[in-house]
């Protein structure tokens, strides 16, 4: 069943003084015996909550507080001081604040499963789907949850995230939801915006998977090692025995193999430790390979194009490393659904004469990817690609001309159109 968004997520337990004043690092103002709750959206305060006002790009969470006051906020923690009689406490950082908070009033979830992070620029979701459908397998489809761009699902049904890694409070709300609904394991997609913005400060993760680094968010990171080292971060969080993999066929994976120990690799590349051999690409999945430390096993996915090969490999070099058993991860793989807006068919062809994909491709090498895939088919059917993209408003520029070149050197004719805003 598919819930329209993430429904409203209820505290756990209660914050008293002692604890909350160590959380914040700061003495509470008198009366403030601890709090119920805690938000940085205004319109979500109940009685009793802290209200978190965060410095945004637009707006400054201080604006809010009257409103977070009249609807009972009980403590307002910010990054500046606010006038005599307001229960407010000072911190250095108020979105560090937030997560801790969150963390605390959703009772700490993640140190009582297994969450697995996996990050990079292209193909999270599609990597966090086949790690998710591995698992599912191997411990049953009520034992995992997933968290990504596309959707969160568990316990039976699919919900609409907001973004691709929500606020702190979403992420460790719905962590507690699915550890109540009995799920053990949870694959998350981790984005540099949630790492940066530290929307999963304080996750405990029990493994990490690296993808890829090329140009994007380069708006909120200004240059690219600052964008490399968001993703670094989450290797940085993932328990000491925890497995942690990253692609080999990629210089920031690399980078990552060598600057953060006990990381293990996959790719064709010959020193990878999950080695990717005789991959296949065909209108039918795809087929490799994959070289382990324990021998060979053969990977089948009905996933198309070249790139879903990478995807996939870094899925089950992950899974294996976790101890999943071949059978089950043959299995799964094999039969995973199809990632929504990933490559997504959303008219097959047939009678039509064409057909209508949906990709979430946002970046030029995405783009290029997904584009090879269909001039692939349209050449073996003596077809044309028709191209329909853009690129968000109040975002990195410079990507623009890059897709641009990209559309144009694969594509017959392309439609340039609104993306998302952001404005």
């Amino acid at each position: 069943m598919r819930v329209p968004a993430l429904a409203t997520l209820r505290v756990v337990v209660s914050v008293l003084r002692a604890q909350l004043a160590r959380i914040l690092g700061t003495e509470l103002p008198a009366g403030v015996d601890g709090v119920g709750g805690v938000t940085h959206d205004s319109r979500l305060v109940e009685p009793g909550f802290a209200f978190v006002a965060i410095p945004g790009f637009r707006r400054d969470g201080i604006e809010f507080v009257p409103e977070a006051l009249r609807r009972g906020a009980a403590l307002i923690v910010a990054e500046r001081g606010l006038p005599p009689g307001v229960p407010a406490v000072v911190v250095p950082d108020a979105r560090a604040a937030l997560a801790t908070l969150a963390r605390a009033v959703f009772g700490e979830p993640s140190a009582e499963m297994s969450v697995y992070g996996v990050t990079g620029t292209n193909g999270k979701t599609t990597t966090s789907y086949a790690l998710y459908s591995i698992l599912a397998t191997a411990h049953t489809p009520e034992k995992c949850g997933l968290m990504t761009t596309a959707e969160v699902l568990f316990g039976g049904e699919r919900r609409t995230p907001a973004r691709t890694t929500p606020e702190a409070t979403e992420v460790q709300g719905t962590l507690r939801k699915m550890l109540d609904a009995g799920v053990e394991h949870a694959v998350l997609e981790v984005s540099s915006h949630g790492v940066a913005l530290k929307r999963v400060t304080g996750t405990r993760f029990a493994g990490a998977l690296f993808t890829n680094l090329t140009r994007d968010h380069l708006d909120l990171h200004g240059l690219m090692e600052e964008y490399y080292r968001a993703k670094r971060e989450l290797f940085r969080w993932v328990d000491l025995r925890g497995p942690k993999l990253a692609n080999a066929d990629n210089l920031y994976g690399r980078r990552i193999a060598e600057e953060v120990p006990g990381v293990e690799t996959f790719g064709v590349a010959e020193d990878a430790d999950y080695r990717v051999e005789g991959a296949r690409s065909a209108r039918g999945g795809t087929a490799f390979l994959l070289r382990h430390p324990g021998g060979g096993l053969k990977v089948e996915s009905p996933l198309l194009g070249g790139y879903n090969v990478e995807n996939v490999a870094g899925a089950a070099a992950l899974a294996l490393a976790l101890g999943v058993g071949e059978e089950a991860l043959s299995r799964a793989v094999r039969e995973m659904g199809q990632v929504p807006g990933r490559f997504e068919r959303v008219v097959p062809g047939g009678r039509f004469g064409f057909e209508v994909i949906v990709d979430y491709a946002h970046t030029d090498v995405a783009l290029e990817a997904a584009l090879n895939v269909a001039r692939g088919g349209a050449d073996a059917g003596g077809g044309r690609v028709l191209c329909v993209f853009g690129a968000a408003g109040d975002r990195d520029v410079a990507k623009r001309p890059l897709m641009g070149r990209v559309a144009s050197n694969l594509a017959e004719s392309s439609i340039i159109t609104t993306d998302d805003a952001y404005t």
